[in-house]
């Protein structure tokens, strides 16, 4: 196994991590879930919904109005029968460094994180929670490293509070980088990869490198703050691709670094006009890397005997719940 990832240290022994569950997503803009389900023929999707939620009541992954938001969680669980869920973590709430290990055991590289908690993030131990990611030998350049993410305990145990309140069994939290990486990267993948999350009025800017996000970054630019339409050459992606320019100088600078960034990957709101702005850039200014529109179902379909439900922009929105979704 190239990579190992630790669970929280709050969740339930393993028998119980085998059961079915569903990829919950709690953005600032929307609720989002899917479902999979084994048949015969492989996996198939057995629910997916969304919730669109108002301006103001989540923003940056706090929760302004917890009544209202509430009363629109509990009623999007009910409608959908949700039980067993896998839950996303806005990135603005978690911190991610990387740290060099002393061997790939999984328990010395806890013990080893732990102790270099408090050298990386504003948190003392007991207030943390972490998981973290070993990084393929082919992207450090042979040197053990990790990649770690850790959050608020506070945060994680006040959402594992609301959920069982409305009758929902969190299984496990992640990060929404790591979730879209799991949905979007090959399993084998060697490649060091740049994922674009439009959202409605912010974008994430991630590194993936061989399937372990490394960085990440987020740019108060939206596909609906935009001025998006359907027309790519309405769209003003200057704010983007400049971000996108200064995440790629960064990495390419960055002494640590053995593989560059290979290709650009699109998902969320708007993802294929969004797609077609950067490519008339490039055309136009020849800076920017090749950017596509990701495949969300890349880990868990084969497309050539199953089609999905969702129509295929519509499927964008849900890459973090299809992240999510995916067994554990």
């Amino acid at each position: 196994m190239r990579h190992i990832s630790s669970f929280f240290k709050l969740f339930p022994p393993p028998k119980f991590l085998t059961m079915p569950h569903v990829g919950l997503e709690i953005s600032d803009d929307a609720i989002r879930c899917v479902g999979y389900k084994l048949t015969s023929k492989g996996y198939i999707i057995s629910k997916y919904a969304r919730t669109e939620l108002p301006g103001g009541m989540v923003e940056n992954g706090e929760v302004k109005d917890e009544g209202r938001f509430a009363e629109a969680l509990s009623a999007f669980a009910a409608t959908n029968k949700l039980t067993y869920v896998k839950v996303s973590l806005p990135e603005e709430k978690v911190y991610l460094f990387q740290t060099d290990i002393p061997s790939t055991d999984v328990r010395a590289v806890e013990q080893n994180v732990e102790f270099k908690l408090e050298e990386n993030v504003p948190l003392a131990t007991d207030e943390a929670v972490f998981y973290f990611d070993i990084l393929p030998a082919s992207i450090t350049g042979g040197a053990l490293k990790a990649s770690v993410s850790v959050v608020a305990k506070a945060y994680v145990e006040k959402y594992i509070s609301l959920l069982r309140s409305m009758n929902m069994i969190p299984m496990a939290f992640e990060v929404v980088p790591k979730s879209i990486a799991r949905a979007t990267v090959s399993e084998d993948s060697d490649e060091t990869d740049m994922i674009v999350h439009a959202m409605d009025h912010k974008t994430g800017i991630y590194i993936v490198a061989g399937g372990v996000v490394c960085f990440s970054s987020t740019v108060a630019w939206g596909s609906r703050d935009g001025g998006l339409t359907e027309v790519p050459a309405s769209i003003d992606v200057s704010l983007l691709i400049k971000e996108i320019d200064r995440v790629c100088s960064y990495w390419a600078t960055r002494p640590d670094t053995h593989s560059a960034i290979a290709k650009i990957l699109i998902v969320g709101r708007d993802a294929v006009p969004i797609q077609s702005a950067l490519r008339s850039h490039a055309d136009a200014e020849k800076e920017i890397l090749t950017a596509s529109v990701a495949d969300i179902w890349h880990n868990i379909f084969d497309m050539d005997s199953y089609v999905p439900p969702i129509p295929h922009d519509e499927s964008m929105e849900y890459a973090v719940a299809a992240g999510l979704a995916l067994p554990l």
